[in-house]
């Protein structure tokens, strides 16, 4: 059966296939079909970007975005 994809999810797909991204944050785009699989990923870059999308994606504001990432990089990167 077909998988149908969000535009969300295609928006992940396009950004995680960025080879300078993937080279930096060490992980398989393949691994990402949907932001939920993102989102629940352990590789801080591919949640952070899923983070950003699925905020532009429920219509958060860009300071409740920056402010959600911020918090999540700041207690994983540390």
């Amino acid at each position: 059966m077909a998988k149908y994809f969000t535009n969300g999810d295609r928006v992940l797909q396009a950004v995680l296939s960025d080879e300078k991204l993937i080279n930096h944050g060490d992980y398989n785009p393949a691994d990402f079909d949907t932001i939920t699989e993102a989102l629940d990923s352990d590789n801080a870059v591919v949640c952070a970007v899923a983070k950003i999308i699925d905020g532009n994606e429920n219509n958060a504001t860009d300071r409740e975005i920056y402010n959600e990432v911020t918090n999540f990089l700041k207690s994983n990167l540390i």
